[in-house]
């Protein structure tokens, strides 16, 4: 396998020239590891520096070059180092800088998956319903709230065009006959395990609320992580917004797109839609019982699919920045703490259930029990 990386690393390392004096350093690495034996040991020492120093120019600036250096910097540093640190290096990469290169995600998922077929037992993963979280009741929601409407038939993708999208509605059930609700079964610990294989790391908030000062971010083990999920913490995980099924591309096999996501519709003047090929953005949402999203807004439409739990959504229209003490897409109150807001609707998702929500609209999430959720911007 390192042969055919270094040759791909090599094809375009000049894209990385505009980092400056790391340009020269990467291409020593890059010539020393090319002509070392296989077997000779190597200290990815270099390397991690040229990784750190690329990481931290990532905020400072928006030149693609560092993103590029950080992931090939990190390959490099893989191919020298033991396979679960290697690994981690690697999922590291995705994370930071997107495996930002042509063809780099391909290459990372390619030689994780050579790593752990080489020093990891086969996958044994069976579906057993017993490993499965059940979603808890839905709550009850308040006389005076309004309800989010729920359609009671899929609308066409004709009359979603012409009738629906601007305002938000449920779908009840509508993503019952995905895998991940099935044979893949989200809700299951063991198959999320079996998904990813050993050695995995994932980004995760850590604390309840993104708004408090002991709230952080940090990259953790995906096993670890996992493990987590049913245990009380004050401090409790959450993956949020991330990109999981690039990063875990088996994952995307187990859900649908629904056909709406590829409707053209109407637009807001200046709507900017997600700039990457397909024009549609799947996060991830995978948390423990009571993690919250304030309220906010988001810049996309979006349909949001519960896939395993549940979660109580709390929405509100644009015009309600001024009533929520707005500061940008952020709002001032706690929506959930009995604050009063007019227009404001509620709503329980359970597993299947599809949320449609228009671009700016004001919007909260929390979890009833360990959720596992999917948006997709488009």
């Amino acid at each position: 396998m390192r042969p055919a990386t270094l040759l791909i690393l090599q094809a375009s390392v000049d894209d990385i020239a505009p980092c400056g004096d790391l340009y020269p350093a990467l291409l020593q690495q890059l010539t020393e590891i090319s002509t070392q034996h296989l077997d000779s040991p190597t200290d990815p020492g270099a390397l991690d520096k040229i990784i750190t120093d690329a990481h931290a120019n990532l905020a400072a600036t928006s030149l693609l070059c560092w993103r590029r250096l950080h992931t090939d910097a990190s390959i490099l540093s893989a191919l020298v180092s033991p396979p679960l640190e290697a690994i981690q290096k690697l999922d590291t990469a995705i994370i930071v800088s997107g495996a930002a290169g042509e063809g780099r995600l391909d290459l990372i998922l390619d030689i994780i998956q050579h790593i752990q077929s080489e020093h990891s037992p086969p996958d044994t993963y069976v579906h057993n319903t017993s490993f499965v979280c059940p979603a808890p009741p839905a709550p009850a929601i308040a006389k005076n709230i309004t309800a989010i409407s729920c359609l009671a038939t899929p609308p066409s993708v004709a009359a979603f065009q012409s009738r629906y999208h601007g305002a938000p509605f449920i779908l009840r059930g509508f993503a019952h006959d995905w895998p991940a609700l099935n044979e893949r079964p989200w809700g299951s610990i063991e198959y999320l395990r079996s998904v990813a294989g050993p050695g995995r790391v994932v980004p995760v908030e850590v604390g309840r609320d993104y708004r408090t000062d002991d709230w952080s971010q940090k990259i953790i083990s995906w096993d670890v992580f996992l493990d987590s999920l049913d245990v009380d913490d004050a401090q409790p995980l959450y993956l949020a917004q991330h990109s999981l099924l690039m990063q875990f591309p088996d994952l995307r096999a187990d859900i649908e797109v629904p056909d709406y996501v590829y409707a053209s519709m109407p637009r807001p003047p200046g709507y900017p839609p997600p700039q990457n090929d397909e024009q549609l953005v799947i996060n991830a949402w995978l948390g423990p019982k009571g993690t919250v999203s304030p309220a906010h807004t988001d810049p996309y439409f979006n349909f949001y699919v519960q896939v395993t739990g549940r979660k109580t959504v709390w929405m509100a229209p644009p015009h309600c920045a001024t009533d929520l003490h707005a500061t940008g897409n952020t709002a001032g109150v706690d929506v959930f703490g009995g604050e009063d807001i007019p227009g404001s609707m509620l709503a329980s998702l359970g597993p299947g259930d599809v949320l449609y929500m228009p671009a700016g609209w004001w919007h909260a999430m929390r979890g009833e029990s360990r959720s596992f959720s999917v948006s997709m911007w488009f």
